[in-house]
């Protein structure tokens, strides 16, 4: 079985596209499925957890792990920036939902005012606005370089 090569994808998406990424989502599933009240007030700190919501951090968990799968496993199988570009404007695309699920919780004047921020809202930020702006940029074919062709024998 040959190895794919990925040396036409900046090494930055790399890093955080098959390493970090699918941690990072694999780790939300994990959290997701044990420990959900946590993870529900890391979002939205005035919600009240009731263990009848749990189907719902239960669908979130398999949604992270096919984030976990599709960046582990999937884009490690493949070379090519067209099936690249096709999961990651997926995944920017919930990027989007996840940041309007924030600003409906904290408004206006705290979603952009960093000062009022918790640890909770520095790290869903940073965990999706720096990914999201990789995964746009890398759509837009910033650092992105042509599949080499194969030479024919």
């Amino acid at each position: 079985m040959s190895r794919t090569s990925h040396a036409h994808i900046a090494l930055p998406y790399r890093i955080l596209f098959l390493y970090i990424e699918p941690l990072a989502a694999f780790f939300g599933t994990y959290t997701n499925l044990f420990q959900p009240e946590p993870y529900l007030l890391s979002l939205s700190p005035n919600a009240v957890y009731s263990s009848l919501t749990y189907p719902i951090y239960a669908q979130i968990a398999g949604h992270d792990l096919l984030f976990s799968w599709l960046q582990a496993v999937l884009l490690r199988s493949t070379s090519s920036v067209k099936i690249w570009k096709i999961v990651l404007f997926g995944m920017l695309m919930c990027d989007v939902l996840h940041l309007y699920g924030s600003y409906v919780v904290l408004g206006a004047g705290g979603f952009f005012n960093p000062q009022t921020w918790r640890w909770e809202e520095w790290i869903t930020f940073v965990m999706t606005y720096g990914p999201g702006l990789l995964r746009a940029a890398f759509c837009l074919g910033i650092g992105v370089g042509k599949v080499p062709k194969a030479k024919n024998s």
